[in-house]
């Protein structure tokens, strides 16, 4: 795959249609549902009680050159506010606290979990709002190998609806207005930071 876009797209959309009907129920989701993330790595979705609190989703990533989870944990059904990698024997790897809604549910689940920089290592994406309209607003952490954990990264994270082209090395950020026109940023990495390299315009007809 050489670029991934977020569901702000027209078939996003209609998903996020059918996800805010689900969201407006109050209703426990059966035990053992399963789903995927943005990135399409599968996950399972605990059984937990609206307004109870507990792990939300809990899904099979991989990080740091191995195979592990990544767990959101919070109140249901979707106020999450720790983000809790584990490895593959199970042992916690890092604890990231969080304030954010994203989608959970058994069509989607908000996380994005592929290398964001080009340095060959996963990284980790949370939207921030599953309830946004066509900019959506995500949160983003780099690996860093001399660290040995992920680092939050405040300037991809102010990108809205971006899309990743592994092929250009570049980062594309999408804003769309009130009347659906729709401005293209594109940004390269230099050093560990994003750099605009052009804006395009394009006008709703």
């Amino acid at each position: 795959m050489t670029a991934s876009k977020m569901s702000w797209t027209a078939a996003g959309q209609g998903a996020l249609a059918c996800c805010m009907l689900w969201l407006a129920s109050t209703a426990v989701p059966a035990p053992g549902n399963a789903s995927f993330t943005a990135s399409f790595q599968p996950c399972d979705l605990p059984l937990v009680a609206s307004g109870s609190n507990g792990v939300l989703a809990r899904c099979q990533v991989e990080f740091a050159g191995s195979q592990g989870s990544v767990e959101l944990v919070g109140q249901a059904p979707n106020r999450v506010t720790e983000v809790l990698f584990r490895s593959e024997s199970n042992e916690t790897v890092q604890r990231i606290a969080v304030s954010a809604r994203p989608f959970i549910d058994p069509e989607n689940v908000s996380i994005i979990v592929r290398d964001m920089n080009f340095d060959g290592m996963p990284d980790f994406g949370l939207r921030d709002f599953a309830l946004t309209g066509a900019n959506e607003p995500w949160q983003f952490w780099l690996w860093d190998e001399v660290l040995d954990r992920f680092v939050y990264h405040r300037a991809l994270s102010k990108l809205p609806n971006p899309e990743v082209s592994t092929a250009s090395q570049v980062v594309r950020a999408y804003l769309v207005d009130e009347h659906n026109n729709i401005t293209t940023k594109t940004y390269s990495w230099h050093k560990g930071e994003l750099v605009l390299q052009g804006i395009s315009r394009e006008v709703a007809r």
